[in-house]
């Protein structure tokens, strides 16, 4: 997924930087939040889950969040680069969940005019989730397209179509590693193009904690990177 073909050299002033900006935020709302805890348990030959009980066992996984969740979090976006080019901005600042509802504050960022404004659009807005998680997938039907085993952990290729495409994305599709309630890779699409999605997970204090995202749109050619480290729990 993080190799994107025909990288090519380009001016950044080309680039719908609003749009751009919005865009490389948009998939991060839900997943931001979801510090995913779940003891892994062997299913053995059971048969393949619904939808319904695939994104229930996510559910049950975001239950047992803390109260209050906050982590460092070091964000790098590029455009019209490669993975391993200098990025064109970083930014380090907290994130903090309360309840699920995540807040970013950037300390540190590049300057720029294309910096400031993806920080205003994606990090001071995009990334601070505005809707309940229950509402968004209310509107998503969900259906099971597939499914593989990557060592003793079943994955299954859940996909969502919008029931009203006109208003927001239009589909989802992501693999959900189902022993541990992990989604570790999808694509969201809406009108205007795709935006695809990586995350992996480290384990703390018998929890999964999200510790990397990345981001890519192929229409922009862009890409994000957000790091998370130093995670700190509370109840209040």
């Amino acid at each position: 997924m993080k190799s994107s073909p025909n990288w090519r050299t380009g001016s950044l002033t080309k680039i719908p930087a609003v749009q751009l900006a919005s865009a490389i935020g948009t998939i991060a709302i839900g997943t931001i939040a979801i510090a995913l805890i779940l003891p892994p348990e062997m299913l053995g030959a059971a048969p393949t889950p619904t939808a319904d009980e695939i994104l229930q066992r996510m559910r049950m996984t975001i239950a047992e969040i803390p109260d209050v969740v906050s982590a460092d979090a070091a964000f790098r976006v590029r455009v019209i680069r490669s993975l391993g080019a200098p990025p064109d901005c970083v930014f380090r600042g907290t994130v903090k969940v309360v309840k699920r509802h995540p807040t970013v504050s950037i300390g540190e960022q590049t300057t720029g005019l294309f910096c400031w404004i993806v920080n205003r659009y994606v990090i001071g807005r995009r990334l601070e989730a505005t809707e309940d998680l229950e509402i968004f997938l209310s509107r998503f039907q969900f259906d099971v397209l597939g499914e593989k085993l990557v060592g003793n952990d079943h994955f299954y290729l859940v996909e969502g179509k919008a029931r009203d495409p006109k208003n927001g994305p239009r589909k989802m599709i992501g693999w959900i590693d189902f022993e541990r309630g992990l989604l570790v890779e999808g694509t969201v699409e809406y009108p205007w193009g795709r935006i695809d999605t990586e995350q992996t997970y480290t384990r703390l204090e018998g929890m999964w904690m999200l510790k990397y995202q990345y981001l890519y749109t192929p229409r922009f050619d862009a890409s994000m990177e957000i790091v998370y480290s130093n995670f700190r729990f509370s109840s209040r």
